[in-house]
């Protein structure tokens, strides 16, 4: 990368659109899909066959990448997708065991519980 800022999300998101501008590719939505799943499989491979840490945090840091692939090519910029990122730190730090509940494999909204 050529000049890191010290934020991890931006940075990686600069990354992600040189490494397209340098192999001169415009990303194409249903191949950053396609990267994307096949990424996903295999960080949720790696967890399941209990590979070590470095291996799986290394399939999940693909994983971002492709995530921000998606991005790019669907035309989020990286200003908005930050901005999204800390909405959802906001509203993830926001719930509590009086809002929400784990339920089924998941945090749930209360009311949301029948």
């Amino acid at each position: 990368m050529s000049n890191p800022t010290g934020d991890s999300l931006r940075d990686l998101a600069q990354s992600t659109q040189e490494f397209y501008r340098r192999f001169d590719v415009q990303p194409e939505l249903e191949n950053c899909i396609q990267n994307f799943q096949e990424e996903a499989r295999e960080v949720i491979d790696a967890a399941r066959q209990g590979s070590s840490q470095e291996h799986i945090a290394e399939e999940a840091a693909d994983v971002f990448v492709t995530a921000i692939g998606i991005c790019y090519a669907a035309g989020v910029g990286i200003d908005q997708l930050i901005e999204q990122v800390y909405a959802v730190i906001g509203k993830n730090d926001a719930k509590t065991h009086e809002t929400h509940v784990f339920h089924e494999g998941k945090i749930r909204r209360r009311s949301s519980i029948a």
